[in-house]
C-alpha cells in the first residue's frame, strides 16, 4: 500500500519553502503557471539527473585514488555540480528569457521553485526507501530532511537566484560573471555539505547544523539586498 501519508509529509517543506519566497516577491508576482512549471520540471529533471549521478559515481568508484578523493568528488561533482546544472537549466529553459523575469528578485523566486521541486520528489525517494524498514525510519527521515536537506536546497537555490538574477540585468561586462557564480558557488556550497556528511566524522550533523545557519543568515541577506536592488526596476 502506498503510504500516502508520508509522502504529503515528504513534499510539505518543499511547498512551505515555495510560499514563504512566493510572499517575499513584493513587487510583481510571478505568474502561477510558470512558477508551477518551475517546479514541476524541478520535479522531472530527476529523471535526467539520478542516471548522470550514477554514471558519474561509476566513473568515480574506478578512478579515484583513494578514499577521501572518492568523497570530494561525490560530493562536489556527482551531487554539487550535476545538481545544481540542472535545476539551474530549468530556470535558463523555461523562465530566464521570459518577459516575466523582470527584475532581480525574479532569480532567487524561479531557482527557489525548481530546487524545492528536485527536493520534493528526491525527499519522496528517500522516505519510499526508508519505509521498507520501518514507518518510524520513514518519519525519521522525513523530520532529519525536512529540517536540513530541503532548506539546503533551497538556500542553494536562493544563492543561484541571486547571481542568476543579477547576470540577467547586468551590464555586460559583469553579466558573464554573473552567471558563471551562479552555477559555482551553489556548486561549492552544496558540494562542502555533502562532504561533511559523507566522511561520517563525529558531530557531522553538528557542524552541517552551523553551517546552514551561517547559509540561512548569508541568504536572507542576499534576499533583502535583491529586493532593495528590484526595487528601483518599479
Amino acid at each position: 500500500m502506498i503510504p500516502y501519508k508520508l509522502i504529503i509529509l515528504s513534499i510539505a517543506p518543499s511547498l512551505f519553502i515555495a510560499l514563504y519566497i512566493y510572499v517575499r516577491d513584493k513587487f510583481e508576482k510571478e505568474p502561477l503557471h510558470l512558477l508551477l512549471k518551475t517546479f514541476v520540471w524541478g520535479v522531472l529533471i530527476s529523471a535526467v539527473v539520478v542516471p548522470v549521478e550514477y554514471f558519474l559515481m561509476a566513473y568515480g568508484s574506478i578512478s579515484a585514488s583513494s578514499r577521501i578523493s572518492f568523497i570530494v568528488f561525490e560530493a562536489f561533482i556527482v551531487a554539487g555540480l550535476t545538481e545544481e546544472y540542472f535545476k539551474r537549466l530549468v530556470v535558463l529553459r523555461i523562465a530566464y528569457d521570459t518577459p516575466y523575469f523582470n527584475q532581480p528578485f525574479d532569480g532567487i523566486v524561479y531557482c527557489v521553485f525548481s530546487a524545492v521541486g528536485f527536493a520534493a520528489i528526491e525527499n519522496v525517494g528517500y522516505v519510499l526507501q526508508s519505509f521498507q524498514t520501518s514507518y518510524q525510519e520513514a518519519i525519521t527521515v522525513i523530520v532529519l530532511r525536512g529540517i536540513m536537506a530541503v532548506p539546503a536546497h533551497a538556500m542553494f537555490g536562493v544563492v543561484m537566484g541571486y547571481y542568476l538574477g543579477f547576470a540577467r540585468f547586468a551590464p555586460a561586462d559583469r553579466s558573464y560573471w554573473y552567471f558563471k557564480v551562479s552555477l559555482i558557488l551553489p556548486m561549492l556550497l552544496h558540494g562542502f555539505y555533502d562532504f561533511v556528511l559523507m566522511l561520517n566524522v563525529y558531530g557531522a550533523l553538528a557542524i552541517v547544523g552551523i553551517y546552514e545557519l551561517l547559509l540561512f543568515i548569508y541568504c536572507l541577506r542576499l534576499i533583502k539586498r535583491s529586493q532593495e536592488i528590484s526595487r528601483l526596476y518599479f
